[in-house]
């Protein structure tokens, strides 16, 4: 009997196989009329994922207010969130169950490819799981390809991080304290580069952003981290008495640089400062920003050069965040960005810093939060957005119009805007090299 169960179980799974690139088959030819159609009638969709970032949802929201019909959709979710609006978790778990699992993804590409104009994925999966560990299926990507679709595709970090290359950045890199390589990026630098020059021929547009542009040199620099700003409500330092709370939350704490800051911090408690330090780790965003919400000052990371999403949550929540930065050329409008930025040779005297001019931290949070208002909601990133695809998509004139009408209203809602004055501080982005902090220090009350 169990033989017989495997047996027919093996025809089924045959059988499934055999059906869903039949499917898929078809629906690459029918997804070019269906396509064209939406397109002169100025309605394209767009598609957001599988990647399950964080911010997926929020990025299908910003094309929505281009005027397209998009969604975020996902196979998995972690523990940081499960809200995406198109979540397969359940069916896919089943259909692997029944050993279903690729056929059940052709089948969702084919709906798809019918359904979407435009795909937006991470450059370490797609709707078909890749035979190559952390990249997109080339035959999905043919299947784009011979659909018509426009094809972007964006790193978060470890899907496009090297090892050569991330050591060649200096001595404070993301691999520096790795001792587990390459189990949480792909590492290797040939192969990456080959993956890369791969997805250069088959798609739209690379689009990439603060460190990860070292792996992706020719990809379009876009900030694509949105925030919903009506979820995250400011609450700013308040008086400069008490223990100074610093909150940290890393998903890695060898990525982030975590043991030096808590050296920094123990050194100075033991010199006699009063500090109240809470790290966080593996829990749902909501817990991360309540934590933030406590908190003085924020810490991020300190070896990879580039500030996270953490760090933008932060200062939406009107907090100080302390965090290094390799170039002003990561960060959108630098000259506005209030990050206190250290490596970690330099985080004891920014924490001296913050110590001696706890009054100056509501400032800074102020500024924070209009940083993020002027430049990180989910219209600022539509904005990005809609020039990513006025650059490259070859969209019809009503789309363009459509596009450009968006820009027009966010320009116009971020220059009412005005930045806080008297936040700056001696350890601004903008003011790189960090040096020339380190000298201001010395004149700082």
């Amino acid at each position: 009997m169990p033989a017989l169960k495997r047996m027919l179980r093996s025809f089924a799974v045959r059988g499934a196989t055999a059906l869903s690139r039949g499917i898929l088959r078809l629906a690459v030819y029918a997804a070019r009329g269906f396509g064209a159609v939406r397109l002169w009638r100025g309605q394209p969709r767009t598609l957001w994922g599988v990647t399950p970032i964080l911010t997926l949802d929020l990025k299908a929201r910003a094309d929505r207010l281009l005027g397209f019909r998009s969604a975020s959709l996902v196979y998995a979710t972690y523990v940081i969130t499960s809200r995406f609006d198109l979540n397969l978790q359940r069916p896919y778990l089943l259909a692997l169950r029944h050993g279903l699992g690729p056929a059940f993804q052709r089948v969702v590409l084919a709906w798809a490819l019918i359904r979407y104009d435009v795909f937006h994925f991470f450059a370490d999966r797609g709707l078909l799981d890749s035979t190559d560990r952390l990249q997109i299926s080339f035959e999905e990507l043919a299947a784009l390809r011979r659909a018509g679709k426009r094809v972007y595709i964006y790193a978060y970090g470890a899907d496009v991080r090297t090892r050569q290359a991330t050591l060649a950045l200096g001595k404070w890199n993301f691999c520096v304290d790795c001792t587990e390589a390459p189990k949480y990026c792909t590492c290797h630098d040939a192969q990456a580069q080959r993956y890369v020059s791969e997805l250069t021929k088959n798609v739209t547009a690379l689009v990439s952003l603060g460190d990860m542009l070292t792996y992706m040199p020719t990809a379009k620099h876009i900030n694509y981290w949105p925030l919903d700003l009506d979820q995250l409500s400011a609450v700013l330092p308040d008086t400069p008495s008490g223990p100074l709370r610093i909150a940290h939350a890393p998903n890695h704490t060898h990525f982030k640089g975590s043991k030096y800051l808590e050296r920094t911090i123990d050194g100075l408690k033991a010199q006699g400062y009063d500090i109240e330090y809470c790290k966080i780790q593996g829990v749902p965003n909501s817990e991360v920003l309540a934590l933030f919400a406590q908190s003085d000052v924020v810490a991020d990371q300190f070896i990879g050069g580039a500030y996270g999403y953490t760090a933008l949550e932060a200062m939406a929540l009107g907090k100080p965040v302390l965090s290094f930065v390799r170039s002003a050329d990561l960060v959108e409008a630098p000259e506005e960005c209030p990050i206190i930025n250290a490596t970690p040779d330099e985080l004891e005297q920014a924490l001296l810093w913050i110590i001696r001019n706890r009054n100056c931290l509501r400032k800074i949070g102020e500024q924070g939060r209009r940083y993020v208002e002027r430049w990180h909601g989910i219209s600022a990133v539509a904005a990005r957005l809609g020039q990513l695809y006025r650059d490259t998509a070859n969209f019809p004139p009503i789309v363009v119009d459509r596009i450009r009408s968006a820009q027009d209203r966010e320009e116009v809602r971020r220059n009412a805007l005005p930045v806080v004055g008297n936040w700056q501080h001696p350890f601004q982005i903008a003011r790189l090299p960090a040096s020339d902090g380190l000298d201001a220090l010395m004149k700082a009350p």
